[in-house]
């Protein structure tokens, strides 16, 4: 395994494995989880749920949860897929051979440790349809019900969010959700963000053109709409790369100054990132946001909502602007738009890039060899006078 640079990792725990919740989306948890596999040498990976397909060419995922009923529990979705995961992740015999395990995702807290066993867990969320979103259900059809449901996954997961001996987060909001809705104590978590690819982006990839970008997942909770009813009263050009279940829907709202191109493979994103004027981002409440580092890392200027891990990622005037969805007070998207035309940002691409570098590969590598090395510190039940028996 290799990281950003290039270099071997040395100081990889004795007897290390990694488990990922699930490979079903290649989406922004299950590239952690690969990159996780890759901060160690020689480290074992595991997977409820695998999916050959979508693994990078350096990834060997080895799924534990199996069984004709199981696998069609896991490829069905929604509450079998969680009754699945509930079953098979709490012996996951598999992983109990490891001195170190370190896991991705929420549904390995099901997971009952070997006592002598060290257990770091990353976290990306905290459920949130059940948590910070559960205001969502009054939109949806059987309330009642839904709370109930919702209930009882708070319940379960109420049992479960002691045991690690050590959690990680994604992002300082996800680590008081953790405190909140979990119950976990704040000294029991540390945050370590995403890695993200910031060095394959520079502003050098294409000329700035007279075009603003978004790219997302096409999703209800990404708020594309707020971002297309806004374009549609400007005389501004808007490109949308990403796909979902809300595309036809917004393309039927969209007018003639907004193209929607679909899903775009890597070396086209860094053309579009490093070629708009402004990145537009109206992600509800993120929980931390790739995209919009991306956009940063190629020198883009970030036109983001102020809520969330977004309202961080934003440095008012230097690199961009925030603004507010409608129902909020405050400058809306149609007015940042009008004051980045005037007024530009502060900082140069050169600045804009530095910036992002924090959330860069390297530093997530370096995090999260820091989190191991401290949690089997805090794992080792040596007395301290058996120590002096033994020394030479």
């Amino acid at each position: 395994m290799t990281d950003e640079s290039g270099d071997r990792s040395s100081d990889s725990p004795s007897n290390f494995a990694i488990a990922h919740w699930g490979e079903h989306a290649n989406g922004g948890g299950d590239r952690l989880a690969w990159e996780l596999a890759r901060v160690f040498d020689d480290s074992a990976f595991y997977v409820g749920w695998g999916n050959e397909s979508i693994e990078p060419d350096d990834i060997n995922a080895e799924q534990f949860i199996n069984g004709t009923m199981m696998n069609r529990a896991l490829e069905y979705g929604g509450l079998p897929r969680k009754l699945a995961h509930l079953l098979g992740w709490q012996i996951a015999s598999p992983l109990r051979d490891y001195d170190v395990l370190l896991t991705s995702g929420n549904e390995p807290l099901f997971y009952m440790a070997p006592d002598e066993q060290t257990w770091i867990a990353y976290i990306h969320h905290t459920n949130r349809r059940q948590s910070d979103q559960i205001t969502e259900v009054e939109s949806k059809r059987l309330k009642r019900i839904r709370l109930l449901i919702h209930y009882a996954i708070r319940v379960a997961f109420d049992h479960n969010t002691h045991k690690p001996d050590l959690f990680v987060v994604n992002s300082e909001l996800v680590k008081r959700r953790v405190v909140r809705y979990w119950g976990v104590p704040e000294a029991k978590i540390r945050v370590v963000y995403p890695p993200v690819n910031t060095h394959v982006y520079t502003p050098n990839d294409a000329p700035t053109k007279d075009y603003y970008v978004t790219l997302s997942r096409l999703d209800w909770h990404k708020d594309i709409d707020g971002i297309v009813k806004t374009f549609n009263e400007l005389d501004e050009r808007l490109l949308i790369a990403g796909d979902g279940p809300e595309r036809e829907r917004l393309e039927g709202l969209a007018r003639d100054n907004i193209e929607f191109l679909g899903f775009v493979d890597e070396d086209e994103k860094r053309r579009l990132l490093s070629g708009a004027k402004a990145f537009v981002f109206n992600g509800r409440d993120e929980d931390f946001g790739i995209a919009p580092v991306e956009a940063l890392a190629a020198g883009t200027p970030l036109l983001g909502v102020d809520e969330g891990m977004t309202q961080y990622q934003v440095i008012q005037g230097k690199n961009g602007y925030k603004h507010t969805r409608s129902d909020s007070s405050g400058p809306s998207l149609e007015d940042t738009v009008h004051r980045f035309e005037t007024e530009g940002v502060q900082w140069s691409e050169t600045e804009i890039t530095s910036f992002a570098e924090r959330f860069s590969v390297d530093e997530f590598h370096e995090g999260i060899r820091e989190v191991v090395a401290e949690a089997i510190s805090r794992a080792d039940t040596t007395p301290r006078w058996y120590n002096e028996y033994n020394s030479s």
